[in-house]
């Protein structure tokens, strides 16, 4: 007997039904206290450069190719809020909140056409939800541009393959090149491309209709001819076009094995399980889309758990494996409504709800516990500038932040040195973070945890260790360091 219940099947149209409330299940958890929270140190460097760049009509042509490299989507659209809303936490934050839930129907059309309709709405739900998402969509910084890009650039070219369509290789580098617009970590893309084409070659899967050399010498030719004409560049001049904007390597701050398990409780836990479990099974069952989206999944952590021990690399930057994550999980939920008998669905809804209450509690810390996962750089400002007099100094760990809110000269911690701080003959606020006083001057550190009160606390209830101390030391009432 044919079961005749179908939670997500039905008329055609009933897809856009469920999209469209998922949708909007999206943009409520994203416009939800959007402004409520203190902004954190990157996004007073996204505000400074949306304002010193792409503020006017002037500024825009001149920061745009060919004067410049980049086309940096998400920071041209903030300048743009602010200059219509004025500079808030709420304005700052609109675009990657409209580009995060832009992002659930915008996946779901190609996803739909690679795993079904039922697997493409599972996976939006899953996004919709995910604490990780919601996090990114509320802060003024590039990651839901990034994330959305560089998906779309690699459905661009599985479509390009699997349907042997070469032209899409042009909006395939046309899609990259705004990606690497956003962040140069989405050069990332290159090698699972790179890898995922070598699996298919030595693995015994059937080969996609355009895994032809014709094809894979017309994808590879944008690539060639950038390298040559760079190598060409700097034997002539000494320099690079697009390699100069490089930043300088910082040095690393953490272990791998650390970072991957704080890259596993941004993605979540039971969902991270369910994604690998189920994309081992399609690539088990020969499945060439569950191979790349298990590849493109896998592979960015990968990769910055082997840079870690070299460079200076976050678990933010695998946020751009999100979706594939996600998408995975939820081919996983749909074979269980595929092998699992007459209890399928009740099994199916069991492991989608165990996902969804995850991520309610997850949600519920973030915004009634956590302030958005930020700490509350807005309040402790505050709470110095209600108390300090004139002539008092204040020093962060966060001085443009700290400057930001407090409307005043802030002197940076890790640029003063003991006998610095010893020069000064004014009461001294300090507000500092964890792990940013750490990541200073250690001498400075003990001079100061010697010397001066500490007057407030607090912390995040986070995988890592976020604290934000206020001191104040009065050089009057102070003369020699507690015993």
């Amino acid at each position: 007997m044919k079961d005749k219940i179908s939670l997500l099947a039905g008329m055609p149209w009933m897809q856009y039904i469920w999209l469209m409330l998922i949708t909007l299940l999206a943009a409520g958890l994203r416009f939800y206290k959007l402004g409520a929270w203190s902004f954190w140190i990157d996004e007073i460097y996204t505000i400074n450069h949306a304002r010193s760049h792409f503020s006017n009509l002037s500024l825009l042509l001149q920061n745009l190719p060919p004067n410049r490299n980049w086309v940096p989507t998400s920071v041209i659209l903030t300048a743009q809020a602010m200059n219509t809303w004025g500079v808030s936490e709420w304005s700052a934050r609109l675009t990657s909140a409209v580009i995060g839930i832009l992002t659930i129907p915008t996946l779901y059309l190609p996803l739909s056409k690679i795993f079904g309709k039922q697997t493409a709405l599972i996976a939006m739900l899953l996004l919709a939800v995910s604490p990780w998402h919601i996090f990114w969509s509320q802060n003024a910084r590039f990651y839901t541009a990034l994330m959305l890009i560089y998906s779309l650039t690699l459905f661009t070219f599985h479509f390009g393959f699997e349907q042997n369509r070469p032209h899409y290789f042009i909006a395939f580098y046309i899609l990259f090149y705004l990606a690497m617009s956003e962040r140069l970590i989405a050069v990332v893309v290159m090698p699972v491309i790179a890898v995922y084409l070598l699996l298919l070659w030595r693995l015994p899967f059937e080969k996609p209709p355009g895994a032809n050399l014709r094809n894979i010498l017309l994808f590879a030719a944008p690539i060639i001819a950038f390298l040559l004409y760079e190598i060409y560049l700097f034997a002539a001049t000494g320099d690079f076009i697009f390699a100069s904007d490089l930043e300088l390597l910082a040095p690393p701050i953490d272990s791998p094995i650390r970072l991957l398990i704080v890259i596993a409780f941004s993605i979540g836990v039971p969902l991270l399980c369910l994604a690998f479990f189920s994309g081992a099974e399609l690539v088990q069952k020969k499945n060439r889309a569950g191979l790349f989206f298990f590849t493109a999944a896998i592979l960015p952590p990968i990769l910055l758990a082997l840079l870690n021990p070299f460079v200076f690399v976050v678990e933010r930057y695998a946020f751009v494996s999100l979706v594939f994550w996600i998408v995975l999980a939820a081919s996983g939920l749909q074979t269980l409504l595929t092998i699992t008998g007459q209890y399928r669905i009740l099994i199916a809804l069991g492991v989608i709800f165990a996902l969804l209450a995850d991520a309610t509690a997850e949600n519920l810390l973030y915004y009634e516990i956590n302030h958005g996962n930020r700490l509350e750089w807005r309040e402790a400002v505050g709470y110095v500038q209600e108390r300090m007099e004139d002539g008092d100094i204040v020093v962060s760990t966060r001085a443009p932040l700290a400057e930001y809110y407090l409307g005043g000269k802030v002197l940076e911690f890790r640029n003063l040195l003991p006998n610095d701080l010893e020069k000064i003959d004014h009461p001294i606020w300090f507000v500092m973070d964890y792990p940013g006083i750490w990541h200073g001057r250690y001498a400075s550190k003990v001079w100061m945890e010697e010397r001066a009160q500490l007057l407030q606390f607090s912390y995040l209830r986070v995988a890592e260790v976020n604290t934000l101390l206020i001191y104040r030391f009065d050089p009057v009432q102070v003369e020699s360091p507690s015993k």
